[in-house]
């Protein structure tokens, strides 16, 4: 499992790096909306690595010819419990990470629920909402909240603003429920749950949502003139200290990017839609491309050594303790089934010697291997764990064990 994330994560963690290293140059070169909309590529490079991974061997009608010997020496089988057992330590502690970041999430929203029902609707007739505009005394920096039933929460202090403050502040919200920026954060977020052991998720999660706040800055000031950009940056200023970062609503106030905020209100940059689209969309595909080329190389090796198809997940089966201070070693033949998608079932032993030795190990291990799939899987196949108490020459010749098709 976690292999398998850490290969998914290798091309988007490469893209957040390049991100993070010229968001400087990007802001300046193409703008705050552009910047921000740039973030969709993470994610699309990642569908396109699931997709490059799992399509191919799906569309593939190429049948499983041939399986190897695989070698089950007594000091390695021992090195591999030990290595299975810090994988499975890894694995929980993965998923406890992921379970709480979860709990975090489902806490939030339970609070901000019971905050909207405890908050009142204020009236604002100098100011066009289509959103509800609701207050409450814990409130210190407008939110969103809401992705069914959006509601703006403001401080109590919001009503003490100039109606062009107060419209500004209404309209920066309102952009976000119209972009859908709670469903992209909330989205964003069950992808760090996902990789959270790698920081450049947090740092990349952190600059998204302030790259967000950024293209909300852009749509509302770009027809303002400079006293009422003096006077938008003096309420950012206000509400900037007590902001906090949510899953599930917009932070308005951010002091850790409040000068950032107020310098690109200098600049307007148009939106370039259909580049930025045709950019990660590309970025998409590339994900999926080098992923294919992957498969098609792995593919080629094998034939190339005639070596016939790997197991994608090998559990190593585990050397009886017995027979490794015996001394005895031996061989199990075994027929299985691989199903479409790659499982193993109806293990049974052919031949073995010494019989009975190594037999349930074997099964045992066999068992739990995974292929990877394919159209029609395979009946009856066949391959030959070898248990060695040490490596054999390398003058001695490997013998293939052909599956029946």
């Amino acid at each position: 499992m976690l292999s398998y994330l850490l290969e998914l994560a290798l091309l988007p963690s490469l893209l957040c790096a390049i991100f993070l290293l010229s968001h400087s140059v990007l802001l300046n070169r193409i703008g705050a909306h552009n910047t921000y909309a740039m973030w969709i590529g993470i994610p699309l490079l990642l569908l396109g690595s699931v997709l490059g991974k799992h399509i191919p061997p799906l569309i593939s009608a190429e049948p499983l010819a041939v399986l190897q010997h695989y070698k089950v020496i007594a000091s390695d089988a021992i090195g591999q419990t030990s290595t299975l057992l810090s994988s499975e330590i890894l694995v929980t502690i993965w998923g406890l990470g992921s379970a709480a970041l979860i709990s975090l999430l489902f806490s939030q929203a339970t609070s901000l629920r019971r905050l909207v029902a405890n908050s009142h609707i204020i009236a604002l007739p100098d100011v066009e909402a289509s959103i509800r505009v609701k207050t409450h005394i814990d409130i210190h920096s407008p939110m969103l909240v809401g992705l069914i039933n959006p509601v703006i929460l403001v401080p109590h202090s919001f009503k003490q603003l100039q109606p062009a403050q107060q419209q500004a502040i209404v309209d920066h919200e309102q952009f976000h429920h119209r972009r859908y920026d709670i469903l992209a954060n909330l989205f964003a977020y069950l992808l760090v749950t996902l990789f959270w052991f790698n920081p450049l998720s947090w740092l990349a999660y952190r600059r998204f949502r302030d790259d967000q706040e950024l293209a909300c800055d852009a749509q509302v000031t770009q027809t303002m003139t400079t006293p009422e950009k003096i006077a938008y940056s003096q309420t950012l200023l206000a509400y900037s200290q007590q902001a906090q970062m949510g899953m599930l609503h917009t932070h308005y106030g951010n002091k850790t990017i409040l000068k950032e905020r107020i310098m690109q209100m200098k600049k307007q940059h148009g939106k370039s839609t259909l580049a930025i689209l045709g950019l990660t969309m590309a970025l998409g595909l590339s994900g999926a491309l080098i992923n294919q080329t992957a498969n098609a190389g792995d593919k080629h090796t094998l034939a190339q050594q005639k070596d016939g198809v790997h197991p994608v997940m090998r559990i190593e089966p585990r050397y009886p303790i017995k027979a490794a201070q015996d001394g005895v070693e031996g061989y199990v033949q075994l027929q299985f089934d691989i199903s479409k998608k790659g499982k193993v079932s109806k293990v049974s032993v052919i031949k073995s010697s010494p019989t009975g030795v190594f037999d349930a190990e074997a099964i045992k291990a066999l068992e739990q291997w995974t292929y990877k799939p394919s159209a029609k899987g395979m009946q009856d196949a066949q391959v030959q764990l070898d248990f060695m108490l040490a490596p054999p020459k390398a003058e001695i010749e490997r013998v293939m064990v052909t599956a029946e098709k």
